[in-house]
């Protein structure tokens, strides 16, 4: 969430727990007592929601980047061994297309060795077990090649759905702020006029809870050069 939504979070447990603090000033006004309630319903709905927003892909980032090294050095290795094979066969259309050394792959982005990945596998693919041993390629290493490749598309395809849906508690979180904006500002704030009549120290409390403490980072200012003698 945004500062100016903790800060108007802050304000809203307030009033709650104010009114909370003073049941019988509050159900002199049964309107009030009733959209007091609401919030509490509101407030809950934006605490739930900011723990699944706050969530966020940073342990998908993390995984993430395990698994494009490791896949950026099979499409190095694996690569490496089939074009070796290639020149053994004469074969320079399969050389050219397997062109991954280090200098190359290191400068690819994400979706670009995602694709290299799919290529080397596939022109890998074609050769017998036998032959990639020989090559120095184990049985072994290409199903590992193959699960951290599925591994990195499927994250890839998680990560955006995980925008997306960061994006959709944004949405809804705001929502509900503007929701509880809209009680405050058209029904908790006439409701409360009574209470300068019929319980003043209480409106007086309601009415420091309800207003939003902004907290601002001061502006840096340069540093003045202390005058020389």
């Amino acid at each position: 969430m945004t500062d100016l939504q903790n800060e108007n979070l802050a304000s809203l447990k307030t009033i709650v727990n104010v009114a909370d603090s003073n049941p019988i000033e509050v159900a002199l006004v049964p309107a009030f007592a009733k959209e007091i309630t609401v919030i509490k319903g509101v407030i809950v709905e934006i605490d739930s929601l900011a723990v699944q927003q706050s969530k966020n892909i940073t342990g998908i980032t993390n995984n993430k980047n395990d698994m494009l090294e490791d896949t950026a050095n099979y499409v190095i290795e694996v690569s490496g061994a089939v074009r070796a094979y290639a020149a053994s066969q004469g074969d320079k259309i399969l050389q050219a297309r397997l062109k991954y050394g280090p200098n190359r792959v290191h400068h690819l982005n994400q979706a670009q060795i995602i694709e290299a990945a799919a290529v080397v596998l596939e022109e890998a693919g074609k050769l017998s077990e036998q032959t990639l041993s020989e090559q120095g390629i184990t049985k072994a290493e290409m199903e590992s090649f193959t699960t951290v490749y599925n591994s990195l598309s499927g994250v890839t395809t998680n990560k955006r759905e995980a925008v997306i849906e960061h994006s959709n508690y944004t949405d809804r979180i705001a929502n509900l702020f503007a929701q509880a904006a809209d009680i405050k500002k058209h029904k908790l704030e006439p409701l409360s006029l009574q209470f300068q009549r019929k319980a003043p120290e209480f409106y007086l409390k309601y009415k420091a809870a309800a207003d939003v403490i902004r907290h601002r980072t001061a502006k840096k200012t340069a540093t003045q050069p202390e005058a020389k003698a």
